[in-house]
């Protein structure tokens, strides 16, 4: 690319994003989008399969991701591999969503995108690389996408140039047969291809290919042309179907090896957990805590009411309710018998737990089928986040008069009693081992429901949210 064909960043002021940056993004996202099939990036193999990427989830993944404080300096230099969607700090600025399948190596301010799809968050400075096998991707602050179908050596996508703003891009392509789809939600774009150069402003798309680049209108007609370019590509690409079921057979052998860890982790808890309570028993050390941190009673809401802190427990998310292996259930002194009523507990603490925060997720960033994408970790963050955007003090009193229902100084609301997003969720989420506990007592009865559900060994999350502090003269 010669001086005159680069890409004037200079001109392009950086701004810093608008504070109501996730809602606006997540909004605009487009409702279905076909998932990636997983695949592990360590082998250098240069056959993949094509697919259709979700960048959306990555956009989402990323939003839910700012409210996430990060210790510590970041390595300048670093590499990540992604057999699952991960997020990683990128030099001093940057932070990326890597969907599984994606790879990236980078030093300072200049990454190398290997493969995969990964979307970046860059805050303004000086100009940000991302090199790719089609090509360079360059800004000085922005929110963007790369995707990647295919490696190799053919015509290049020479640079990418990016206002900092909310903008989400995809830059694909590089082999003779490789595509690029490049979408802008806001903000302005500049493609360029083999000296060819496209501008794109919000709401518009273009490919990239060997034949060009090529504006396509808007982000929904746009993506369909793309996704039926991808498709007829990946007919007849047999190499390709080969390879990547080799890489799929390196997955399924890592999960493995992982899942006998956890295995070996969860035998060793066991016995430290026997030890302790043999040592205590001799008054040769001191006691075990008697009960969970998170088995909470009135006298512990009230020390978190202070300052309006919530925490509470949930079973695990899995489809169907969480399946406790027969070593398992030994473990939690339970019978095999009781493994069935143990799984539909599960099942009945996620359906009701879904059923109150899918709502209010989805009434937050606009979208149910967004909502049902992102899943029930995320949207809680997104609830809170977005609130506290909308309206900080509106979501600290409801964190605060929670905090005072548990603890028995505030009155449960009625029903339809006018309660904010956040009032409902952390209702939700701070009840529902109650809930839990009273599914479990029809076949175990209370007192064992009790002692199972705060037992090592179940498959529950936990979770601390700080609270805002007291009111306005209050002591703490």
């Amino acid at each position: 690319m010669s001086d005159d064909d680069k890409i004037d960043l200079e001109s392009w002021e950086p701004q810093l994003p608008p504070s109501d940056f996730a809602e606006r993004v997540l909004g605009q996202v487009r409702a279905e989008e076909k998932k990636a099939a997983p695949v592990d990036v360590k082998s250098k193999s240069r056959a993949r399969r094509w697919g259709v990427a979700g960048g959306a989830a990555g956009v989402l993944a990323l939003a839910a991701a700012l409210a996430v404080r990060v210790t510590g300096m970041p390595d300048a230099q670093g590499e990540a591999i992604a057999k699952d969607r991960i997020e990683v700090s990128i030099g001093s600025r940057a932070r990326a969503v890597l969907e599984a399948g994606a790879q990236v190596k980078w030093d300072g301010d200049d990454v190398v995108q290997a493969h995969g799809d990964v979307f970046y968050r860059v805050e303004p400075g000086a100009r940000f690389r991302v090199h790719t096998p089609a090509g360079d991707v360059e800004v000085k602050g922005t929110c963007f996408a790369v995707k990647i179908r295919g490696e190799g050596q053919g015509s290049k996508v020479e640079g990418v140039d990016m206002e900092k703003r909310d903008v989400k891009s995809g830059v694909i392509g590089a082999a003779l047969s490789a595509l690029a789809f490049v979408a802008v939600y806001e903000g302005k774009v500049a493609v360029s291809h083999a000296g060819e150069r496209v501008d794109l402003g919000a709401g518009e798309a273009a490919q990239v290919g060997n034949d060009g680049v090529k504006k396509s209108g808007a982000l929904g007609e746009g993506q369909k042309t793309f996704d039926a370019k991808v498709a007829a590509n990946a007919a007849g690409d047999a190499p390709l179907a080969q390879a990547n079921e080799n890489l799929v057979a390196q997955v399924s052998e890592y999960r493995a090896r992982l899942e006998a860890i956890a295995a070996q982790k969860l035998e060793l808890e066991q016995t430290l957990k026997n030890t302790e309570q043999k040592l205590a028993s001799k008054g040769d050390g001191s006691a075990p805590k008697s009960r969970s941190d998170f088995d909470l009673g009135t006298d512990d809401w009230k020390e978190l009411a202070k300052d309006g802190t919530i925490k509470y427990m949930m079973p695990c998310k899995r489809p169907g309710g969480w399946v406790a292996t027969p070593d398992q259930l030994q473990k939690l002194a339970l019978a095999p018998h009781d493994g069935p009523a143990l799984q539909d507990a599960y099942a009945k603490s996620n359906q009701r737990l879904w059923s109150t925060i899918k709502p209010l997720c989805g009434q937050a960033i606009g979208s149910l089928e967004v909502a049902e994408k992102v899943g029930m970790s995320t949207c809680i963050h997104l609830v809170l986040d977005l609130a506290q955007a909308k309206e900080k003090d509106v979501a600290n009193e409801a964190m605060r008069q929670v905090a005072e229902i548990r603890a028995g100084l505030r009155p449960m609301p009625v029903p339809n009693d006018g309660m904010s997003p956040v009032t409902k969720m952390f209702l939700a989420l701070t009840g529902e081992m109650k809930s839990f506990e009273g599914d479990l007592a029809q076949s175990l009865g209370p007192e064992e429901a009790h002692r199972v559900a705060y037992a090592d060994g179940m498959c529950m999350g936990q979770s601390t949210f700080g609270g805002p502090g007291p009111r306005d003269g209050e002591k703490k």
